[in-house]
């Protein structure tokens, strides 16, 4: 599926993030996070947001002169810049031609991260509940994912679930906004899915 806008926002009665994705033919594809399933989310998709980072950004070759060294460097700062900006100024179109999903959001109980070739990130969204079954794909370039991370952690803060002693209890990771230095020593899970419920 090609995604053209992405909007995240919790609502206060539902006590839940809803994800909306527009593709550019007009389709909507509309999703619901819990606030247990999203505070399990932010750190895993920081993670992972942070190894497609790393694929993206080839270190400097520690041979190579001083010269190329520092033009390397500055290049990756140029293509990082890139990764975090985003249109976060166009207003979200709220008029779909379509619901593929239905008019009830997709309860996300599973999710499953997979490495892709060429630096992508596979996110299978999976609703298991007795009376139904529904999955989807979204394959995310680094782009899409920093800016998916963003938004989640701008509708996580606003939701005032992160207040008091429970921020307290939190993990650090999801407390702390993205950053683009992670940690030095590669996963042992690089390239295998990661599944989340």
């Amino acid at each position: 599926m090609n995604i053209h806008q992405v909007n995240v926002s919790y609502i206060v009665e539902q006590d839940r993030l809803l994800v909306r994705i527009n593709s550019p033919g007009g389709e909507e594809f509309r999703i619901w996070l819990t606030r247990r399933f999203s505070l399990q989310l932010l750190p895993v998709l920081s993670h992972s947001s942070q190894e497609q980072l790393r694929a993206h950004l080839p270190a400097p070759d520690p041979a190579a002169p001083p010269a190329e060294q520092r033009e390397q460097m500055a290049h990756n700062f140029k293509k990082e810049a890139a990764v975090y900006a985003g249109d976060y100024q166009t207003p979200f179109r709220d008029q779909p031609s379509a619901l593929p999903l239905g008019d009830e959001p997709l309860l996300v109980t599973e999710l499953k991260l997979s490495p892709l070739r060429a630096g992508k990130l596979e996110m299978a969204l999976i609703e298991k509940l007795p009376h139904r079954q529904r999955d989807m794909q979204i394959v995310m370039d680094i782009t899409l994912t920093q800016g998916l991370l963003r938004l989640l952690h701008l509708a996580i803060k606003g939701s005032g679930w992160l207040q008091g002693a429970e921020l307290k209890a939190l993990p650090e990771a999801v407390v702390q906004e993205p950053t683009a230095a992670d940690e030095a020593e590669p996963s042992p899970t690089k390239d295998k899915p990661r599944y989340l419920n």
